[in-house]
């Protein structure tokens, strides 16, 4: 099992200052058993859990929910699978930091490798899935072949989530130059032609152009093709994130029987924050920071998160409030980078680059828990229908 790489508490009795509830740099230390300078180090490697503010008398601060949310037992995290000897094969293209490479794992897929074209996305990748990932242009569908080609990797399936900014509605409202990106996946796919592929978008790229050529090259591959958009919520992951699943069987699922598979074990209701970190989080309401005022911004930890953007900004001040806000902005903290990561379902997993590097792997990513949902409906079709 790959392990986060943080110095654990060596003196996890040491308190918070007592009238603001906070830990300065001293107090961490002696909470870790190091010394200042050691924390001041690990926080620039992002070891530590991300500052409540910066310069609080001089230094960074830091709450004591975070701190032990931070450092919370490791048996009380999700832990990740080891992939089963008889598990199909995959390679995960546009891979970014490995969302669906490690939830797919925990599905007992064996993950032969990962493909993106972003520096700290593979650093990531590399540094906590014992998979490897490669640097390559996967516009460039040529290379991307003869690349492929060359490994020698058999795989059963390819799975990947090309990048969908332009269909986001995070994004331009119109289709860019990157959503024929989409296209190019489904290029891929058809000249490699396994015995499955999945691919992931956000939900409004059903109705894009590009999804549908996509869609049209896949079909005349001779894959039958299941699209489905499924709210990350009711898959295990705190989270009402939607997103656009396609999946699609080699001369199979003609008639759209796998849409069954992919929906019989949602669950019942949706996944609320307190339901996946308890009471660690040391808060009942926090800040998300809206596009426009004109949406709440407060959540209240009894309901799923939204969506897990790439930034993360502060409360700014003059903050005017919203009437869906489920609390006084005064109740609430923005989330740490920690726990915007486990929101997304990963733990144990660290990531590298920057600190807007990060917070944009984790938002660009897709949900563990998520991607280990769809792997094992996939797996279950497979049993049922096909040899993979």
């Amino acid at each position: 099992m790959t392990k986060r790489r943080v110095r654990m508490p060596q003196n996890p009795d040491v308190p918070p200052e007592e009238n603001t509830g906070l830990y300065d740099v001293q107090r961490l230390a002696d909470y870790l058993g190091v010394k200042p300078a050691t924390v001041r180090t690990l926080k620039k490697r992002h070891q530590v859990p991300a500052p409540t503010a910066e310069n609080i008398n001089g230094g960074a601060v830091w709450r004591a929910g975070d701190v032990k949310s931070f450092y919370a037992p490791s048996e009380k995290r999700v832990s990740q699978s080891e992939p089963e000897p008889d598990g199909p094969s995959v390679i995960d293209l546009f891979a970014g930091c490995g969302g669906l490479s490690r939830g797919f794992r925990n599905a007992g897929y064996n993950v032969l490798a990962g493909y993106d074209n972003w520096d700290p996305a593979i650093r990531t990748y590399n540094h906590n899935l014992p998979e490897r990932a490669y640097k390559l242009d996967l516009s460039d569908v040529d290379l991307t072949i003869r690349t492929i080609e060359a490994s020698g990797f058999c795989f059963d399936g390819i799975i990947g989530g090309p990048p969908c900014q332009d269909f986001s509605s995070a994004g331009k409202r119109k289709e860019g130059a990157r959503a024929d990106l989409t296209e190019k996946y489904a290029t891929i796919v058809a000249h490699f032609r396994p015995s499955f592929f999945v691919m992931e978008n956000v939900a409004r790229a059903k109705t894009a152009t590009a999804f549908r050529h996509a869609v049209e090259i896949l079909t005349e591959a001779g894959y039958g093709i299941t699209e489905h958009v499924l709210n990350a919520a009711y898959c295990g992951v705190p989270q009402a994130r939607k997103r656009l699943i396609t999946v699609g069987f080699l001369n199979g699922n003609m008639d759209n029987e796998f849409e069954e598979y992919l929906t019989a074990h949602l669950s019942d209701r949706p996944m609320t924050v307190r339901n996946y970190f308890g009471e660690s989080l040391g808060t009942q309401y926090y800040y998300r920071h809206p596009r426009s005022y004109a949406r709440r911004a407060v959540f209240s930890i009894d309901e799923p998160s939204p969506t897990i953007r790439g930034v993360n900004r502060p409360v700014p001040q003059g903050y005017p409030g919203h009437p869906g806000d489920a609390a006084p902005v005064s109740e609430a903290r923005p989330l740490t980078t920690v726990e915007r990561a486990r929101i997304q379902t990963f733990e144990d997993f660290e990531f590298l680059g920057s600190k807007t590097d990060v917070e944009q792997l984790i938002g660009n990513a897709v949900p563990v828990n998520l991607a280990k949902y769809v792997g094992a409906s996939v797996r279950s079709y497979l049993a049922d229908n096909l040899t993979a």
